[in-house]
């Protein structure tokens, strides 16, 4: 065999195997890397606790800013003696002041309430007012120190409860079920403005959608509130509706501050509990929030500048005659504005208020609104 029959024989065989073998190798090896830096420098995903932990705390922090929704009871067992007075929610801060005590009371307050102390900044004393960022105070015996920090920074206890006393039951909330309640996912919900029907000799006008306020069943605050109301009374469908009536009529202050002012102020059920006030607006909504607790039938009734909730008659007695026909089905008003209203028996100073009936609307139903005349349904902005 001649000396070049070799390289003849390796020309034609092409690259060797080894070849491949080495830049397949090199292939892993280099993905790997790649694959292993992508997971090294990739943020790690959240903990779904961690989530919802930020998620209560900033609704709790919500809560507090908004004083009118969220009433004092609830702000002391949150805050003690700290108070939230402002909150800009778009750069997560919030402001808060202290009343004047010893500064170990203070600083004890700081270290429970807050888990990074540097985080704390406190107001500077300009020209006898405590001024911070674009925000003055002046110094008062309950508002002495004026201090902010991120929402962070705020360490709550996310899996406590705040506890609402009325005469011989309690309503009870866990922190997490306020978030439910507050971001509506336990709520009928639906389209806020109802556009009234126009008529020739009347001005445009729109009104409030009270249902989309109204709390499901099974929502479990309310839930564990309607059983204790009625634990101690009788199997019988007009005795539990009267109770839940006492309940609201009685328990529950009317608020002429929400009646008479210039906008309409809805609030949740869990809201005016914790206030421990309403108009007719909201405690209309409250009832209506408990009765679907037991899954009794009702109607709520839009009269002229007013509203209230009307229940099948059933063996309801009809001596006041503030009654209503609808579906040909005979109603019967439970008025929660006025303290002890009987169902059936108490009579009132304006009938026409509660009978001059001109929307009839089922909160489950909550984008439906009938015209209680022509039956024409409502539309909505």
């Amino acid at each position: 065999m001649s000396a070049g029959s070799i390289f003849d024989s390796e020309t034609k065989s092409g690259p060797g195997k080894g070849i491949y073998l080495i830049a397949l190798l090199a292939f892993f090896v280099l993905g790997g890397i790649g694959y292993g830096l992508y997971w090294y420098t990739s943020p790690i995903p959240a903990d779904p606790k961690d989530i919802l932990a930020a998620e209560i705390r900033d609704n709790t922090v919500l809560l507090l800013a908004q004083p009118s929704f969220s009433g004092e009871e609830f702000r002391e067992q949150i805050l003690g003696k700290g108070r939230l007075i402002k909150y800009a929610w778009r750069e997560k801060v919030a402001y808060f002041t202290f009343p004047e005590t010893p500064q170990e009371e203070f600083e004890q307050f700081l270290t429970v309430n807050f888990a990074d102390l540097a985080k704390v900044t406190m107001g500077k004393v300009e020209n006898g007012q405590v001024e911070l960022d674009s925000y003055k105070m002046t110094p008062s015996p309950g508002s002495f120190r004026f201090f902010k920090t991120t929402t962070d920074n705020f360490k709550l206890k996310t899996d406590r409860s705040v506890t609402i006393p009325f005469n011989g039951v309690n309503y009870v909330a866990s922190l997490d079920e306020l978030r439910q309640l507050t971001n509506n996912s336990l709520l009928y919900g639906g389209r806020l403005l109802t556009q009234v029907p126009e008529r020739s000799d009347q001005p445009h006008m729109v009104f409030a959608n009270h249902a989309i306020m109204v709390a499901k069943p099974e929502e479990p605050t309310l839930k564990r509130l309607a059983a204790e109301l009625l634990k101690d009374v009788p199997d019988n469908r007009e005795a539990k509706i009267q109770r839940l009536v006492d309940f609201v009529s009685n328990e529950i202050e009317y608020s002429y501050t929400e009646a008479t002012g210039s906008r309409e102020t809805l609030k949740r059920a869990n809201e005016t509990l914790m206030t421990r006030s309403a108009d007719c607006s909201n405690k209309t909504i409250l009832l209506a929030s408990l009765l679907e607790q037991i899954n009794e039938e009702y109607i709520l009734l839009y009269c002229p500048q007013h509203i209230t909730v009307a229940v099948p008659q059933g063996n309801f007695v009809n001596e006041n005659g503030l009654d209503f026909t609808w579906e040909r089905k005979p109603w019967i008003i439970a008025e929660t504005t006025a303290p002890g209203f009987q169902i059936g028996e108490s009579r009132v100073a304006e009938p026409n208020r509660l009978t001059g009936v001109q929307y009839v609307q089922k909160p489950k139903n909550s984008d439906v609104i009938f015209d209680a005349n022509s039956y024409e349904v409502l539309k909505f902005y």
